[in-house]
């Protein structure tokens, strides 16, 4: 199932300078391991150490994954995952 994935501008340059990008896989972790594939290294940029995406938010369809079923969120041909880097400061 082909999956858009809009990418923000401070990731772009792990994703050849593109702002969308397409995924393959049943859920969003699978969805990360493809990109993974294209896209060395992203997978270690996205998912912390254990497995959480404490470094970013991720959407489907303008829902927050977190609220879904997580890594886990089932994605269909079509959907639209969308990666939002947190930010911290004061």
């Amino acid at each position: 199932m082909a999956v858009k994935v809009r990418v923000p501008g401070s990731l772009r340059k792990w994703f050849d300078g593109k702002d969308v990008v397409t995924c393959t896989g049943s859920n969003i972790a699978e969805c990360i391991e493809d990109l993974n594939v294209a896209h060395p290294g992203i997978c270690d940029r996205l998912i912390d150490e254990e497995g959480a995406t404490g470094r970013v938010l991720i959407f489907l369809n303008g829902d927050n994954i977190g609220s879904l079923n997580g890594l886990q969120t089932t994605v269909g041909d079509g959907d639209e995952i969308s990666i939002i880097p947190l930010a911290a400061g004061g």
